[in-house]
């Protein structure tokens, strides 16, 4: 006879994805994931494997759940400048403002495990990518409505814009002034302002 689980995994794995999300990998222990997901070790071996395989599983579901805003953002024919300005200016007003935030769990996990854990690399990578393209399509889509210069090279500026967003999610946290994250925002965004 199957037995039925006692909780639901995917709230489990949400609850695990925020403790790590907020104190990372490594200083995570075993005995905190049960307690915050409120289930036995027994029942966080059988349904998600060991710490590692959870840890792919919550990376995983944030890019299912956070990052998937951003990219759906980036898919719509939405104007590029203000568009642009609204996102850049959310990562800095969400990160920077509250002290509660944790800033982007991938940008967290590249800096802390990208060099020695392949799986977590391979993950973050496949976001960094994934976030790349939805900035190119929308600066393409940008030129095909005539917002953007033909001869935008929306590939190059689609990676640098990767680049700048993430960044940005990392110095938030670091608690520089607000006026220099302003001011790389207004230097990153000014190709897109005509």
């Amino acid at each position: 006879m199957v037995r039925t689980k006692a909780f639901e995994p995917s709230q489990a794995l949400d609850k695990a994805m925020k403790l790590f999300w907020r104190n990372g990998y490594e200083r995570t222990s075993v005995g905190e994931l049960v307690a915050a997901m409120g289930i036995n070790r027994g029942s966080l071996y059988d349904t998600f494997g060991d710490k590692q395989a959870l840890y792919a599983d919550c990376l995983n579901r944030y890019a299912e759940v956070y990052a998937s805003r951003i990219v759906d953002t980036l898919s719509r024919q939405l104007p590029v400048y203000p568009t642009l300005k609204l996102l850049f200016d959310n990562v800095v007003d969400l990160v920077h403002e509250d002290r509660s935030n944790w800033g982007c769990l991938m940008t967290n996990t590249a800096s802390e495990l990208s060099l020695h854990d392949d799986r977590a690399a391979e993950l973050v990578k496949a976001h960094f990518l994934r976030l790349e393209q939805a900035f190119t399509g929308f600066l393409e889509r940008g030129k095909e409505t005539g917002e953007l210069a033909a001869d935008l090279d929306a590939r190059a500026y689609g990676r640098t814009l990767t680049v700048s967003f993430t960044g940005l999610a990392t110095l938030a946290k670091t608690q520089v002034p607000r006026d220099f994250l302003k001011d790389v925002i207004e230097t990153t965004l000014r190709p897109f302002s005509r």
